[in-house]
């Protein structure tokens, strides 16, 4: 199964921890999506795909834009709430990477939900495909780690404690964090008027939350760190940050399907 790492952590370990902080884990990100939202323009009639959509509050705006969108995500949990929330909007649990789509759309968005795919080449190709001639795309991703500071003081403190990975290129946050290789993924798979724009933005979050939310917040979890270490990484991170809020880096990509 394609994907098969990133449907099982989405379901089984992630759902229920984005669930638990609600909206602190997606108020950073909402001005960046709001930014994509705005790039891409939608008009009404228009039919919009929203991939790794989450709870759906993307997919409602767009619904409310275009009259009609879908949304799309592996993760059920995140699914129920969807549903639940109604909003005009339908949803769709399925892997984008390989799901054949039976609709064709005008519109391809994504808040952040583009850089978990095992196969990105591969991905990007099937959603072409399901997109219908000069159907416009607008995404936004995580820019590179380094420049991310909510993610690089995390890694600068957590490295003081226990050994650290710098985020790699594979699938996760920052997959997609090069911008001459994403430009070339939309190019390869038959985009056209690709652009690429870096982002600069705070990041609403302190460092109770980054103890949650963030590459050294996965490798606590995945190294089964105490207690004791969550609490002195919390510590030093409100010490490194001060008054300050982080700043985010992303890139936002828009596009045309010829």
């Amino acid at each position: 199964m394609a994907n098969e790492a990133q449907i099982k952590l989405w379901n089984e370990v992630n759902a229920q921890r984005w669930l638990k902080l609600g909206d602190q884990m997606t108020r950073p990100l909402e001005v960046f999506g709001d930014l994509a939202l705005r790039g891409l323009a939608p008009q009404a009639r228009e039919l919009a795909l929203d991939v790794g959509c989450g709870t759906g509050g993307t997919t409602r705006a767009l619904a409310l834009r275009t009259g009609d969108a879908v949304g799309v995500d592996v993760c059920e949990p995140f699914l129920e709430i969807a549903r639940a929330k109604g909003g005009g909007a339908r949803y769709l649990l399925a892997d984008a990477q390989t799901h054949r789509f039976t609709e064709r759309f005008d519109l391809l968005y994504s808040r952040f939900g583009l850089m978990f795919f095992e196969n990105p080449a591969a991905a990007f190709a099937n959603l072409v495909s399901a997109l219908r001639p000069v159907a416009r795309m607008s995404a936004v991703v995580w820019g590179p780690w380094r420049q991310n500071v909510w993610a690089a003081i995390q890694l600068a403190v957590l490295r003081t404690l226990m050994p650290v990975v710098d985020p790699g290129s594979g699938p996760g946050p920052f997959g997609l964090q090069d911008a001459s290789a994403l430009a070339r993924l939309h190019e390869d798979a038959g985009f056209t008027r690709v652009s690429i724009e870096r982002l600069e933005k705070p990041f609403d979050a302190d460092a109770v939350q980054l103890a949650d939310q963030g590459p050294a917040a996965t490798q606590m979890r995945q190294a089964q760190a105490s207690d004791d270490l969550r609490a002195r990484f919390v510590e030093e991170v409100a010490r490194a940050l001060g008054d300050d809020m982080p700043k985010a880096v992303a890139l936002l990509v828009t596009a045309v399907r010829p």
